[in-house]
């Protein structure tokens, strides 16, 4: 979904009100938090799936949203580290129980906060303790000078490590983007494969989500354009081409609607992605996470 956009929320209450109830609510919806547009999608049992966009996928030109435009998904391609990660210890490659350490270059072993001693389970969980590298601006600013860097989950770990942990690994649920960070770094040294080429064919080529990709240059032509007062003087600008995590694995994935249908599909009707048992551990085997329960990178 794009950023937000107050002076689009003004001129969309004077366009003719939707009559679908489903574009209906999300026009009202979009409308009340002052976003330019969006796309939602809901699946049926039978395999029928309903679509609804209202509003804009670029503010500058104006240009209509339609039901097949990319988003970039956010924190749900957390789901899909998660998958892969069962996907590994479904085919005995790695354990669940070991500390997310063994999978580190050494160099960083010693100086990443509970990394000794935080499984992978932990990190599945948000409850490793692990600070988050998104804490504070750095991140961002390290962006604002090399917009268009690639950024690579090996390359974060300099953020993630010589910092204090939140809390003993096990003992309490904190989200942390620098879990699935981690666990990007084992998928890929487990995998001897870019997270892009690992997830091509484990997730998105078995769940057939042919407009589904890691962020990349140049930007797809339907993507949706992401608008931020990136310089705090109060002017919106495009940011759409500011790498903020490309290829990193706790949020990097573009898709759309229609594939995100797919995805929900594969993991949690036809058993394509995962067999019964990982997802029924990645269901249950969950932890408080305030106004409810946090599995294994699933809400």
């Amino acid at each position: 979904m794009s950023a937000s956009h107050p002076a689009w929320a003004q001129s969309a209450s004077t366009k003719d009100a939707p009559s679908d109830p489903l574009e209906k609510f999300l026009h009202q919806y979009v409308e009340h938090a002052g976003l330019p547009g969006a796309v939602v999608a809901i699946g049926y049992g039978e395999g029928t799936v309903r679509y609804a966009a209202t509003g804009y996928a670029s503010v500058r030109p104006e240009t209509g949203m339609t039901r097949d435009r990319q988003f970039y998904i956010g924190s749900l391609t957390k789901m899909m580290t998660a998958v892969v990660t069962l996907q590994l210890a479904s085919e005995k490659r790695i354990d669940l129980a070991d500390p997310i350490g063994k999978y580190l270059p050494e160099e960083f072993r010693g100086r990443i906060a509970n990394a000794d001693r935080a499984t992978i389970r932990d990190l599945l969980r948000n409850s490793s303790g692990i600070p988050d590298y998104l804490d504070g601006e750095f991140f961002f600013e390290l962006v604002g000078r090399d917009p268009q860097h690639g950024w690579r989950n090996v390359e974060l770990l300099p953020l993630i490590a010589d910092r204090e942990a939140y809390f003993a690994p096990g003992t309490n649920y904190t989200a942390s983007n620098s879990n699935f960070i981690l666990l990007g770094v084992m998928i890929e040294t487990v995998e001897g494969d870019h997270i892009q080429a690992v997830f091509n064919r484990r997730i998105f080529e078995p769940a057939e989500m042919i407009n589904t990709s890691f962020g990349r240059y140049p930007r797809p032509a339907l993507l949706a354009r992401g608008f931020d007062d990136a310089n705090g003087d109060g002017q919106l600008e495009d940011v759409t081409d500011y790498d903020v995590g490309d290829q990193l694995a706790d949020g990097g994935v573009i898709s759309t609607a229609a594939d995100m249908v797919k995805f929900a599909r594969a993991l949690f009707v036809d058993g394509v992605l995962l067999g019964p048992n990982a997802l029924e551990r990645a269901t249950t085997d969950t932890v408080f996470a305030g106004d409810g329960s946090y599995g294994y990178g699933l809400m």
